[in-house]
């Protein structure tokens, strides 16, 4: 039994962000208004926490392997608390939405969501996954709704109800039938071998179900087509920053779920989830691409834009343990910077014109040439072009699927790769060749630049110099893996 010094340790980020979110409320309660005390103190909470969860060097099991804490799950709560706190920098000082709104509850709510989505990376079990999912979830949706006098954004608000209620309900139904074919949610302890009819045991079969509706609940999360229909109007009617948090955030944590309980509990019957995957996967890149064509909102543009993403991921989802985690971990990383930073654009573009329309952004290098060049990293990185970090993650992404012959689905996302890189060049000549509507030149708050700048610096870094970063990815997926699959490391850079 883990004795409280253990338990403190090895849940010490989680506990910080509960404490945060107290600290939040009472900070915004006694200081004046004009301060913005509560995004900036929710911004150090989440880059304290981002710290511990890096320096917290113990790793163990808590609760019979309900609650795990290992690199992998260092890794991703690290990232989740750092999109945290580009997203409270981006919220401070946006009074065009905040007025209407309670400040305080606002960052206590996002710090209650990112304490769900950091507890889904240590779920060892499909109970626990299942509540921290929720403890996410449900407080995105009075954030969606936070804008209240526009009526887009209590549209988005019952729209994440509604699909969240649909998938918890799918993923809940699929949890009940794993329990009562195997009699646990402990992914350690669920059979190897459920492949359907093993041993000619119908428990087999009702378990495998089960398991495939587990991952069809997942699927919401990370808008993998086609559980994708509500992305375009929630990232839409939601303020930016939140869109922004749920793009990045709430797909990582998705991704977290997901690829924990397929090496875990269910790598004994690959034959089975490798087969709807690669469906998910060649459907996402394909829908998300061409549907993303004839958009002329630039929030809708990277909504399904963040749907094709998620089809290249599970391309390294599909590949397996040997490359594939890796892979997968290092695109989420680089991911998350550059799709945040399009959203922060986003967000000055509508502070600045009222608009959200990509011809908004006409001329915008005449008008914010330091704003036009970073929309322009985040869409080429987006689009892998060398030498940003995009270009790197989707040559592992596609290198770990041609390693496990999945030259058909590789094949796919280099095509849809060429479709979504014309729409992002679109963007970029309304920047860079058509005329500027106003010459009035763009303003926006300090630490809206600050969370911009911070993201164009990670994505030309990363680009520049991704060995450490595939170290970090690559070393991450060793405590997560069972010990009797095969694994590839990076080798080590001499210093």
């Amino acid at each position: 039994m883990a004795s409280w010094a253990d338990i403190l340790n090895l849940t010490l980020p989680h506990l910080w962000l509960l404490a945060g979110t107290l600290l939040v409320l009472l900070v915004e309660g006694v200081a004046p208004r004009r301060w913005h005390a509560g995004g900036w103190t929710a911004a150090g909470v989440f880059a304290i926490g981002s710290a511990l969860s890096s320096w917290s060097a113990m790793d163990g099991e808590l609760w019979q392997g309900m609650y795990v804490w290992d690199g992998y799950a260092r890794m991703l709560t690290a990232l989740i608390m750092i999109i945290g706190a580009l997203v409270c920098l981006s919220s401070v000082c946006c009074e065009e939405w905040q007025k209407t709104g309670d400040r305080g509850s606002y960052y206590a709510l996002l710090l209650l969501s990112a304490l769900g989505f950091t507890l889904i990376s240590c779920s060892g079990s499909l109970l626990t996954l299942y509540i921290t999912l929720e403890i996410g979830t449900v407080s995105l949706f009075a954030l969606a709704g936070h804008r209240k006098t526009d009526p887009r954004s209590g549209e988005a608000a019952l729209k994440l109800l509604i699909v969240s209620a649909t998938s918890s309900a799918i993923l809940l139904y699929g949890i009940s039938l794993v329990y009562g074919a195997y009699g646990t949610t402990v992914y350690s302890q669920l059979p190897l071998g459920i492949m359907p009819g093993t041993g000619g045991n119908q428990m087999g079969l009702i378990g495998m179900l089960g398991m495939i509706l587990v991952i069809g609940g997942l699927a919401f999360k990370i808008t993998a087509a086609p559980f994708h229909l509500w992305v375009a109007d929630v990232y839409q009617g939601a303020p930016t920053p939140i869109s922004a948090f749920l793009s990045t955030a709430s797909k990582t944590a998705g991704f977290a779920a997901l690829l924990r309980l397929l090496i875990i509990g269910l790598h004994g019957a690959e034959d089975v989830w490798v087969m709807v995957l690669v469906a998910l996967s060649a459907l996402s890149m394909v829908l998300g691409n061409l549907v993303a064509l004839a958009q002329s909102s630039l929030k809708r543009l990277l909504a399904y834009s963040s749907v094709a993403q998620a089809g290249y991921l599970l391309v390294a989802v599909v590949s397996g343990v040997e490359l594939g985690l890796g892979a997968t971990l290092f695109y989420l990383l680089l991911y998350a910077f550059a799709n945040a930073g399009a959203f922060f654009v986003a967000q000055a573009l509508q502070g600045n014109v009222g608009s959200e329309e990509i011809d908004a952004l006409r001329g915008l290098r005449y008008r914010s040439p330091t704003l036009a060049f970073s929309m322009l990293i985040f869409l080429l990185s987006l689009g892998g072009i060398p030498p940003l970090a995009g270009f790197w993650g989707k040559l592992y992404l596609f290198w770990a699927g041609a390693s496990e012959g999945h030259y058909t689905l590789v094949l796919i996302g280099a095509i849809t790769s060429v479709i979504a890189l014309y729409y992002y060049l679109m963007v970029a000549k309304r920047m860079f060749i058509d005329a500027p509507e106003q010459e009035t030149p763009f303003r926006f708050p300090r630490s809206l630049g600050t969370a911009i700048a911070i993201c164009v610096v990670a994505t030309a870094v990363i680009g520049l110099y991704p060995r450490p970063w595939l170290e970090w990815s690559y070393a991450s997926t060793f405590l997560t893996v069972p010990p009797d699959l095969p694994r590839t490391a990076i080798q080590q850079t001499e210093r």
